[in-house]
């Protein structure tokens, strides 16, 4: 596992947190390929410029459905992709193995069971919690590199899982982290067997949701403890639904809840929310929800898949483009930071850069480097700066839109002109 910074085909920073294939247990070939490593967005994204970002002490983006949610991610690249249940499941059974259980913002703003750990909220969060601005247990694995705010402030959308009245259906093979047809008309969906060659459905109802091999007669919602799923006779319960995080694995003992509705097709957010308490978890679940729903509860995050020597279809992501090259010599920016200091400083630095074209400097590389190797208190000279710069650059802009408008004004009023003294 490692901490590192990846630009998307905007070239404007993740901060993400790689695994390999081995690390979390996701397979090693997803459609074909083989998996060099897997990232995923350190925090719940954020919108920079219509498109979703994993970036510290920001607001979380809420209010998008399922479907925006898997385009947007999409949006950022080949490989980008809305985080999946086999990812998210991945790093809840590597805490769970690790007695690193994450807690988080499950108290409009702190955590309901160590009221000392508070997240920053900020103006009309209700509640929230900027990103990644609580303590490092409420990291996956409580430590600094971890992945960040898994357990409440807002539940998110998973992909390649659905439920469709009652029947629970994947991707396999991890193959909504590849681009597969998540649409509700999809051949992808897979029912999860039983090994006997049974279908497996839940059952909701009598204030339980119970595991069996047939459709339920009545569709209804409700929610019960995770550990509190029960099992038809008729049925022995698939590895699959463990790994998946949809049965709880032995021994588990989290307070976890697990919401859905069996009625026509639904959705899966993971993790709980700011207000939910000892629900929340990172094996917390609500089925509950249409692909269409939205909600200011209901924010996601991306994730990207690197392939290894496929460079005809992700040149950028692969081997290839990973060698050494001359900017990775030392004396200039390294592309690989160990640190989050010196992640932020990175980011910093590109950020600086920007504006720095903006501005028509002729030399942005000579500048990255410069502002990579800058003390604190040249970096936080230069950023104050910097906003005097942007709002100039704004200026100029705007003078320079208004000149061209006033010359083509100006070139109608001569046109018009002539032409009526002709017209006369």
């Amino acid at each position: 596992m490692k901490n590192e910074v990846i630009f998307d085909g905007r070239g404007i920073p993740d901060i993400m947190v790689v695994f390999t294939p081995d690390e979390l247990g996701l397979p090693a070939e997803v459609k074909g390929k083989a998996v060099k490593e897997y990232a995923i967005s350190k925090y719940p994204n954020t919108m920079i410029g219509g498109r979703p970002y994993s970036m510290p002490y920001q607001q979380p983006a809420v209010n998008v459905s399922h479907d925006d949610a898997i385009r947007l991610c999409e949006s950022k690249g080949p490989g980008w992709h809305l985080i999946t249940n086999d990812e998210w499941a991945a790093l809840a059974h590597q805490s769970r193995k690790n007695g690193t259980l994450p807690r988080g913002n499950t108290n409009n703003g702190k955590s309901h069971s160590h009221p000392e750990e508070i997240g920053t909220t900020y103006e009309d969060s209700y509640g929230k919690t900027l990103t990644g601005s609580g303590p490092v247990t409420w990291n996956h694995d409580h430590t600094a590199e971890g992945v960040a705010d898994m357990c409440g402030n807002v539940w998110e959308h998973v992909g390649g899982l659905r439920f469709l009245n009652g029947q629970v259906q994947i991707i396999p093979g991890n193959g909504a982290a590849a681009g597969a047809d998540q649409t509700a008309d999809s051949p992808e969906w897979t029912a999860i067997y039983t090994a006997d060659g049974d279908p497996v459905y839940y059952n909701v109802g009598d204030d339980e949701i119970k595991l069996q091999p047939v459709e339920p007669e009545d569709k209804a919602w409700d929610g019960v403890p995770f550990v509190d799923l029960e099992v038809s006779r008729d049925i022995d319960v698939p590895e699959k639904l463990i790994e998946l995080g949809l049965y709880p694995a032995p021994g588990y003992e989290g307070t976890d809840y697990f919401w859905l509705d069996t009625d026509g097709e639904r959705c899966v957010y993971r993790g709980g929310y700011w207000r939910d308490g000892a629900s929340a978890g990172v094996f917390s679940l609500n089925g509950t929800n249409s692909r269409s729903g939205v909600s200011t509860t209901v924010g996601f995050r991306s994730a990207l898949v690197r392939y290894s020597g496929d460079s005809d279809n992700l040149d950028h992501l692969d081997d290839e483009a990973t060698k050494p090259d001359d900017t990775q010599k030392e004396g200039n920016t390294p592309l690989l930071p160990d640190t989050l200091p010196s992640l932020m400083r990175l980011v910093l630095a590109h950020q600086l850069t920007v504006l720095y074209k903006a501005a028509g400097g002729e030399d942005p590389d000579s500048f990255t480097r410069k502002a990579y190797k800058a003390t604190d208190k040249e970096l936080q000279t230069a950023a104050a700066l910097s906003l005097a710069l942007s709002q100039v650059n704004a200026g100029v802009d705007l003078y320079r839109s208004m000149s061209e408008q006033l010359k083509i004004a100006t070139t109608m009023t001569l046109t018009i002109g002539k032409e009526a003294a002709d017209h006369e």
